[in-house]
C-alpha cells in the first residue's frame, strides 16, 4: 500500500510539472502603423505613395520584437496587425514562430487576440493621443472623427484605451515602442517600469528624425527581452468601473447619430456620454458609436 502511495504521488508531481511546463510564455503584441521606424507621413500608412516600403518597416519591426521575445523564452506570441484595413503585415514576411491576426472588424479591433491566458502584452509602432506636438501623425482611433476620448473624465490615446483591455484580463503592458513623444505619454499611464523604444523623434507632424534602421531593430529586440524579463515588477492597466466614456467629434454634426442609441447623451454639441458596468462592453459601444459619427 505505501509502494502505492508513493507512486501515485510521484505520479502527480510528474503531471504537474508537466502541466507548468506545457503552459509556456505566451505575448500579445499589437501593431500600429504610424510609429513604426521611417514613417513619417500618411501617405506611407495607406495604400499608394510609400505604402509599400513602410509595410516593409513595420513587419521589420515587429520581427525584431519577436526576436526579443523568443530569445527571453517566450514560447507563444501572436501578433495582431492593428492599422487601419488592419491587413499591412505581409504574412509570409512575418516570422514563421509567430502567429498573425489580420483583417477587420475585429471584437477587440487592436485588441484582438488578448486573453486571460496572455502573460505580456506589447504595443508596437503605435502613435501619441490627437493635439500632441511633437509628433508623429497624432491622433485617437480617427483622425477624421475624434478629437478626444475620456473615461472617467482622463483622456486617453489608444495605447490607454487599449491597456484597459489588456488590464481587464489581468495582463500587463511590458513594453511599447514609436515616436519619443509617445513614449513619454506611455510612461505616465503605465509608469516607469514600462519598457520604451523610440525609434524616432518628431520634428513635426509630419518630419521627424530616424534612429540608424540597424540600431532601431536592435533596441526593438533587446528591449523585448528586458520587457519580458521585468514582466513581474509591472502591474496590470486596470480603471475602475463604473465607466463613464465621453466622446467627443470633430464636429457637431458627427455628434448627431451616436445620440440615435439608447443610452446615449450629448452634453454639448461635439460631445456624447454613456456609461457601462463592464469595460469590454462599454469599449465596443465606443466603437460602434465612431464608427456611426464617422458615416455622418
Amino acid at each position: 500500500m505505501r509502494r502505492l502511495v508513493v507512486i501515485l504521488l510521484l505520479g502527480g508531481w510528474v503531471l504537474a510539472g508537466q502541466a507548468a511546463q506545457k503552459k509556456g510564455l505566451k505575448v500579445f503584441v499589437s501593431v500600429d502603423m504610424e510609429g513604426i521606424w521611417g514613417v513619417v507621413n500618411s501617405e506611407q500608412v495607406s495604400p499608394g505613395g510609400d505604402y509599400t516600403l513602410a509595410r516593409a518597416w513595420m513587419v521589420g519591426d515587429v520581427n525584431a520584437v519577436v526576436e526579443g521575445l523568443f530569445q527571453a523564452g517566450a514560447t507563444e506570441v501572436i501578433v495582431n496587425d492593428s492599422h487601419g484595413s488592419m491587413r499591412n503585415i505581409v504574412a509570409s514576411d512575418l516570422d514563421p514562430r509567430a502567429s498573425l491576426i489580420t483583417g477587420t472588424p475585429k471584437p477587440l479591433s487592436m485588441m484582438q487576440g488578448i486573453d486571460a491566458s496572455s502573460d505580456a502584452a506589447i504595443f508596437v509602432g503605435y502613435h501619441a493621443r490627437a493635439g500632441s506636438a511633437p509628433a508623429i501623425l497624432d491622433h485617437t482611433i480617427s483622425s477624421a472623427t475624434v478629437r478626444a476620448i475620456r473615461i472617467n473624465g482622463k483622456e486617453l490615446p489608444e495605447m490607454g484605451i487599449n491597456g484597459a483591455i489588456a488590464g481587464y484580463y489581468g495582463v500587463p503592458v511590458v513594453m511599447l515602442s514609436g515616436d519619443a513623444e509617445t513614449c513619454a505619454q506611455a510612461r505616465s499611464i503605465f509608469g516607469n517600469e514600462l519598457v520604451t523604444v523610440a525609434v524616432k523623434e518628431a520634428i513635426g507632424r509630419n518630419a521627424a528624425r530616424l534612429l540608424p534602421l540597424e540600431e532601431a531593430r536592435r533596441r526593438l529586440r533587446d528591449g523585448a527581452k528586458e520587457a519580458l524579463a521585468k514582466r513581474a515588477s509591472v502591474a496590470p492597466f486596470r480603471m475602475s468601473g463604473p465607466y463613464t466614456f465621453e466622446l467627443e467629434l470633430n464636429s457637431s454634426l458627427q455628434a448627431e447619430a451616436p445620440t440615435l442609441i439608447p443610452g446615449v447623451k450629448r452634453i454639448n454639441p461635439r460631445t456624447v456620454t454613456f456609461s457601462a458596468t463592464d469595460y469590454i462592453e462599454g469599449f465596443k459601444l465606443l466603437r460602434g458609436l465612431i464608427a456611426l459619427a464617422a458615416a455622418s
